[in-house]
């Protein structure tokens, strides 16, 4: 498993020692552990992280990077376009998308998400298949960016990272999906017959290993931000309070938010108390940003819809 100290350590499921435990069904820590080579960072992606990195960096240039994919740039106008911002204006360009509605953070960050997936091919309707992993992340994203401008300004996270951390906190079911097709579906028939069961203890007990931990395993070595990283592997513990746990307990809430609506695999059905208290904001403030990013659930969904086709 990937262990945490001040940060995330290195991935050593293999190490780990007996726990007095059963033996999970289909153990994956050893193939994990054994891998000889990770599944490479998608070229758009490295040329999206290496801007991120770049304190000259400048709109044009985000613009120039965009517009080499058809599909990004189509994804970034649609969002820009969507009832969501309440744009008046025409959005006619990536540039004015950036310039005029998303800002540069969001946009960073939003291809930054989408183009991580496109090396991970996985089913797509099952419970954790590609339709709904998207579904979730694009909501997710959106509500954690709305949620993060209504915490006290001496925890705020800024919004892009926020807004990262709801796109990718699962990115660990593409992984598993992609390098571990037959056992992903036999998760996925466990997750089907024990709706009401945490997810992380069908993995553990399943797989012996959790999405989190693979997702933060593969995020870390791409060398993304330490709060994305952090977020995936701590979103599904209350008790987590180490370095960078508000993204970990943001995330925490979407899941919980969403849960009420039908979607994802939250351990909580609303705001999860121990999010509310560590993030410092109410049950009320947060059920009324989530039902107002519900009402934009047209756009979202086309959104989830055009990254999982």
């Amino acid at each position: 498993m990937i262990h945490a100290g001040n940060s995330v350590g290195k991935f050593s499921a293999a190490k780990s020692g007996s726990t007095g435990e059963s033996e999970p069904l289909l153990d994956l820590r050893q193939r994990i552990a054994g891998l000889e080579q990770l599944p490479p960072m998608p070229e758009m992606t490295a040329k999206v992280l290496k801007l991120s990195g770049d304190p000259d960096a400048e709109i044009k240039d985000l613009v120039k990077i965009i517009e080499l994919d058809p599909s990004l740039a189509a994804l970034v106008m649609r969002y820009a376009s969507s009832p969501f911002f309440a744009y008046g204006g025409k959005i006619d360009s990536v540039f004015t998308a950036v310039t005029r509605v998303l800002g540069f953070n969001t946009v960073m960050n939003l291809a930054l998400g989408a183009t991580a997936a496109r090396a991970f091919k996985i089913p797509r309707n099952v419970p954790l298949g590609l339709d709904a992993h998207w579904q979730h992340a694009i909501f997710s994203a959106a509500l954690a960016q709305a949620l993060s401008a209504a915490l006290p300004s001496e925890t705020r996270p800024p919004a892009g990272l926020a807004y990262l951390a709801g796109l990718l906190h699962n990115f660990g079911h593409l992984i598993l999906g992609h390098l571990f097709r037959q056992e992903f579906l036999i998760l996925n028939k466990f997750v089907t017959a024990s709706p009401e069961r945490s997810i992380v203890d069908i993995e553990k007990e399943t797989l012996g290993a959790t999405h989190g931990e693979v997702g933060a395993w593969l995020l870390e070595s791409w060398h993304l931000p330490e709060e994305i990283v952090v977020s995936t592997l701590f979103h599904h513990d209350e008790n987590y309070q180490g370095e960078h746990a508000v993204y970990a307990h943001l995330v925490m809430l979407t899941d919980g938010l969403l849960k009420t609506f039908g979607m994802g695999e939250g351990d909580y059905v609303g705001p999860p108390p121990c999010a509310l208290e560590y993030l410092g904001i109410s049950e009320y403030q947060a059920t009324t940003i989530a039902n107002r990013i519900m009402e934009e659930c047209n756009a979202l969904e086309s959104m989830a819809l055009s990254i999982a086709s």
